[in-house]
């Protein structure tokens, strides 16, 4: 079961760089970003409506509100920073680059999540391989950056 997560994270990884050249030329298309991130947004909430219908997902909002902690509501906020972000990036630093920097940002702050089980995260403690880790992933950004 393991393995098979580890690879839909990484189909799911492959899907982003997708996704940020489609937002980034819609973005360059409206001459706006921040309406690109819009339209990326109304479009997966009826995709998501359309599931949730489909599968008749139980409709038990009203308690999970009563229930959530108050951080657990910023997730679209930051959503739409993430994708308002890729979609300035892509165009002017390339996919590859923008990716790379986004993926460092990811690997810093994962590790401080694990470190601290922040959010709920189970407890994993930094050690120099994981630190040896972020570093190859910053010594990839130099060598994407270069040529």
């Amino acid at each position: 079961m393991r393995y098979f997560l580890m690879i839909l994270a990484l189909v799911a990884g492959c899907l982003l760089p997708i996704q940020a050249s489609i937002n980034a030329k819609l973005g360059t298309f409206l001459k706006a970003p921040v309406m690109a991130a819009l339209v990326n947004f109304i479009v997966g909430f009826f995709i998501l409506l359309i599931v949730i219908i489909g599968i008749r997902t139980p409709n038990n909002i009203m308690l999970a509100i009563k229930e959530a902690p108050a951080y657990a509501w910023i997730g679209g906020l930051l959503g739409c920073i993430y994708v308002t972000s890729i979609i300035f990036l892509v165009p002017r630093l390339g996919a590859a680059l923008s990716f790379g920097l986004i993926i460092a940002g990811q690997m810093i702050f994962s590790l401080a999540l694990d470190h601290f089980g922040m959010f709920g995260v189970p407890v994993q403690p930094v050690n120099w391989a994981r630190i040896a880790g972020v570093l190859l992933i910053f010594a990839g950004i130099l060598l994407i950056q270069k040529f």
